[in-house]
């Protein structure tokens, strides 16, 4: 029997590898086609419309339906298999991005096909993003999320710097429709990954009742739904981790914002600085990625994320005091956020129930969309009363304020630990 446990198990460990590694290209795919999409599409209306206002639609309507829907559609997908959800969305938004350069050729409004696209595009968005979560947690073991994670945020944000360089030099280049064609392409690629996934295989009924018998013929991957190893049944504090991602995603959107009227209208910098300044950022989030995955396994997850917002919100606040000290201020920034982010991503998705997955991270992403947009709203106005700095102190406050608190109780207790990932056999867990 030992020798059959064996290979059970590496069996399990080998299936998940590959499921993790296909999870990841998806991820690193869908990103580079979704920002080149976003950049393509912008540039477009720009051209037809020629306002900034016009510009801004594109992004709301890109964020409204993943803001009223995402919540729902995380309820489906906890209903139904999130695998063929997956595929279905990839096939959905791969038929919308290549409609958008064919309209064009038919001398259709370019702005208006611009709008249509990008709200289709969002609305199979938000099918997207709570059914892959759902997914990422039916298929990974427990004990692999945090790798997973950190994994999973290189790809994002080496999908999203790169989209910036291909969509800015096949641009210059050949032009904009090309780029509806790739986007097209991309979602077939990250439809290609998740099918290569396959179907989920339910382990076979045991050859005797005895509790060995059944533990030795359960699948690993399987099992780290329903029967989770000790390490991970330790209580997690779901609702204060959904608060601390949700800040992310507010303070991301916003400070894209603020960048932007500080290089252009305080620095008078153009578009150089800005791309600049967004690739740094990204290398931040990835190098954040990389020393998370190293020291996953030694450092409490809860100090990482004290310390990830002690290092992200005072940077951010003084970026706008001069271009020298955006510059180093935005790299480190960006890393500490990542240390915060990428731990919370990983204890997050490991402690929610796996039959609560799809609408927990819908509700993260609609209800940090929402509360964006109003802080959007708030430190524009600030902006437009005073001047950008005051802008950016007001957006350090509102997250100091929304996450510092919740950070502070999380060390406070003694109820949560981290959870050693890829423990040798025998060993005590963590």
């Amino acid at each position: 029997m030992p020798i059959q446990t064996s290979l059970v198990a590496g069996t399990g460990r080998t299936a998940a590898s590959r499921q993790e590694r296909l999870f990841v290209g998806a991820t690193f795919i869908t990103m580079l086609g979704n920002n080149i999409q976003l950049i393509a599409t912008s540039l477009l209306v720009y051209k037809t419309a020629g306002t900034a206002l016009a510009v801004g639609w594109v992004f709301i309507l890109t964020a409204i339906p993943q803001v009223l829907l995402s919540a729902v559609f995380g309820r489906v997908a906890d209903r139904v298999d999130r695998r063929k959800l997956c595929l279905m969305a990839d096939a959905g938004s791969a038929l919308a991005a290549v409609a958008f350069p064919i309209a064009i050729l038919a001398k259709a409004n370019a702005s208006d096909v611009g709008y249509v696209v990008s709200f289709v595009l969002a609305l199979f968005a938000s099918v997207f993003m709570p059914a892959s979560n759902a997914l990422f947690k039916e298929r990974l073991p427990s004990d692999r999320l945090g790798h997973f994670s950190a994994n999973y945020e290189i790809a994002y944000q080496g999908g999203s710097l790169l989209s910036g360089v291909v969509g800015g030099l096949v641009a210059q280049i050949v032009g904009l429709n090309p780029l509806f064609y790739f986007n097209a392409v991309t979602f077939v690629g990250s439809a290609v990954c998740i099918f290569a996934v396959g179907r989920r295989q339910v382990a076979p009924a045991p050859l005797s009742p005895d509790t060995a018998t059944v533990a030795e013929t359960t699948d690993p991957v399987d099992a780290a739904d329903h029967e989770p190893p000790p390490a991970s049944v330790i209580r997690r504090p779901i609702l204060r981790l959904a608060v601390l991602y949700a800040s992310g995603t507010v303070l991301i959107t916003v400070v894209n914002t603020l960048l932007l009227v500080c290089i252009v209208f305080r620095f008078h910098q153009g578009a150089g600085l800005l791309g600049v300044v967004d690739a740094l950022a990204g290398v931040g989030m990835m190098c954040a990625a990389a020393i998370y995955r190293r020291i996953k396994d030694r450092v409490d997850y809860r100090f990482l994320i004290m310390g990830g917002w002690l290092i992200c919100v005072p940077l951010t606040t003084i970026e706008p005091i001069a271009v020298w000290v955006m510059v180093p201020c935005i790299l480190v920034a960006a890393t500490g956020f990542g240390l915060a982010r990428v731990p919370a991503r990983a204890e997050l998705m490991r402690g929610v129930d796996p039959s609560r997955v799809g609408r927990t991270f819908g509700m993260i992403n609609a209800s940090g969309l929402a509360v964006s947009v109003a802080a959007t709203v708030v430190v524009a106005l600030v902006v437009g009363h005073h001047d950008v700095v005051p802008g950016f102190i007001t957006l350090g406050a509102i997250c100091a304020v929304a996450a510092w608190p919740i950070a502070v109780s999380l060390l406070a207790s003694k109820t949560w630990a981290p959870v050693r990932e890829q423990q040798p056999e025998g060993a005590p867990a963590q």
